[in-house]
């Protein structure tokens, strides 16, 4: 955020740290870290260690990247560029000292990487929501789905596209950033909008799980992951959407009339940064306390014939009464 003020991305280091801090207490009162060892839980796997993982590193990479560029940008301070028609604005990356222009580089990269994360932890949300609530009396498996295709192919283009995209556009910092903020927008966007297929086909299923005599406990648990989840969204649309106005107006020909508008610039990273944790905190509590997440590769043939994830339904729904039919 190169034409961001010092106090914003205080505010982002911050909020990275409130988010880390919540992220460790929750690990800790969980069950102590355990769930952290490769072989924990009834069905360990690579696929849940991926998924596992890949949300946890995600969040110091964030704090790196804002912990870094808050103490550079406090450090050099404003520059006044009158003569330019600019009038006094962060100082430009050309006027800081080499040593913290080489900070530049490594710290985008953090934070494109932990944005690449986010996006494997969204999509692959996502694609399993579409699954489940396709699912029909065929009961598909879900790693021969096209579902859990497209998220391996999502997940691939993202964790290696973005940070090759930051390293090819490194020789000019604010394009680096900008194609950056471009892609993980893009992505983020893609991916929250779709998600609002879910939203709307969500109540059905709900009201398909009540009439198959599901226990209450885990029609309470559904209930509330539905409403959690419309603000979830909400929050990530206001991530990805500043951040990609940014973008554009940084990839454009122009003056850049927003990026050079501070009070546009400030406004847009604070709601990206308050949205952005805001998310992820209801994504943790979403994953831990209603469903027990960290996702298990483990499948329950339960009596309404929909084989369910493991890390969104209790066991107890596993063990419902059977029906003869």
């Amino acid at each position: 955020m190169p034409h961001s003020a010092p106090g914003v991305m205080l505010l982002w280091s911050i909020l990275s740290t409130m988010e880390l801090i919540f992220l460790l207490h929750h690990l800790w009162r969980y069950d102590r870290f355990s769930c952290l060892r490769w072989n924990s839980g009834r069905q360990p796997g690579a696929f849940k260690r991926i998924m596992t993982y890949s949300y946890l590193l995600s969040i110091p990479l964030l704090a790196f990247y804002s912990y870094t560029m808050s103490y550079i940008k406090y450090m050099e301070g404003y520059k006044d560029l009158t003569l330019l028609h600019l009038g006094v604005i962060p100082k430009p990356y050309a006027f800081w000292p080499a040593n913290y222009q080489a900070l530049v580089l490594p710290s985008t990269i953090c934070f494109s990487v932990a944005w690449s994360l986010e996006i494997v932890s969204h999509l692959e949300e996502l694609t399993f929501w579409l699954f489940l609530l396709h699912q029909g009396p065929s009961q598909r498996d879900w790693f021969s789905s096209l579902e859990f295709k497209t998220w391996a192919a999502g997940a691939s283009l993202a964790v290696i596209g973005m940070p090759t995209l930051t390293v090819l556009t490194r020789e000019d910092p604010y394009k680096s950033e900008a194609w950056t903020f471009f892609a993980g927008g893009v992505g983020s966007l893609l991916i929250t909008l779709w998600f609002l297929v879910v939203l709307a086909k969500f109540p059905r299923f709900l009201k398909r799980v009540k009439n198959e005599g599901a226990e209450a406990d885990v029609v309470v648990r559904l209930t509330t992951f539905d409403e959690l989840n419309r603000i979830r969204v909400g929050f990530r649309f206001f991530f990805a959407a500043p951040l990609l106005v940014l973008a554009v107006d940084g990839v454009l020909p122009g003056g850049r009339p927003i990026n050079n508008n501070a009070f546009w610039t400030d406004l847009l990273s604070m709601i990206a940064g308050i949205s952005c944790v805001t998310s992820s905190i209801l994504t943790l509590l979403v994953r831990y306390h209603l469903f027990r997440f960290f996702p298990c590769p483990h499948y329950q043939t339960i009596h309404f014939h929909i084989s369910l994830h493991l890390r969104l339904l209790p066991v107890t729904f596993t063990r419902a009464k059977t029906t003869d039919r």
